[in-house]
């Protein structure tokens, strides 16, 4: 939350030197250039507000660019026995093998992250559509929540799934075939035709 109040108040801070900057270059002498209250301030006034403004962008830049940099945290969690560490790999290996048991799914990409307090799983899949797909995303969501909860002991606040590329069931088109098929009975069959039994 106060990451997001600092980069709440850089983005506004950037926005008005913007308009102060356009201000200056297109209508010179209006608004701010004219205005009594801005007569009053002096030049050592001027340069401390810029000197302030600098040096603050400058940490928030900073701030950012070690962020960028900064190892992502692992899953832990408090139990009456201590701390409970899990790497994000290992959680992402695990969902990973569960999902592979279901026949329908391929194509199996999982990573995890925590915000905060919140532990989030993405996945990325390719799906045979034999059901709804909303109810099989559905299925999945509660699938991988319900079973890292109680195997592992890992509460996942959502779980996001991507759908790929959804491929069409192949059993439908065979059933299409044999109903466009007729049936041929023995009695239909020629004499210089051969029945192989």
């Amino acid at each position: 939350m106060f990451k997001k109040i600092i980069f709440f108040f850089a983005w506004v801070g950037i926005f008005i030197i913007s308009l102060i900057s356009l201000n200056y270059v297109l209508l010179p002498g209006q608004v701010f250039y004219d205005n009594p209250y801005t007569a009053n301030i002096t030049t050592f006034q001027y340069k401390m507000i810029i000197l302030v403004l600098a040096s603050l962008y400058i940490f928030i830049c900073l701030y950012k660019f070690f962020s960028l940099f900064e190892r992502k945290k692992d899953y832990e969690r408090k139990t009456e026995n201590g701390t409970l560490k899990i790497t994000r790999a290992t959680i992402n290996n695990y969902v990973t093998d569960l999902l592979r048991k279901d026949p329908d799914i391929t194509g199996i990409k999982t990573t995890s992250e925590l915000k905060g307090n919140k532990f989030l799983i993405y996945v990325k899949c390719e799906l045979l559509a034999k059901i709804n797909i909303a109810d099989k995303i559905a299925q999945l969501q509660n699938l991988i929540k319900k079973d890292l909860n109680d195997n592992i002991g890992v509460e996942v606040n959502k779980v996001i799934v991507n759908i790929s590329k959804i491929e069409a069931k192949e059993i439908v088109r065979e059933i299409e075939t044999i109903k466009e098929t007729p049936d041929i009975t023995n009695d239909e069959v020629s004499d210089d035709t051969e029945v192989s039994n």
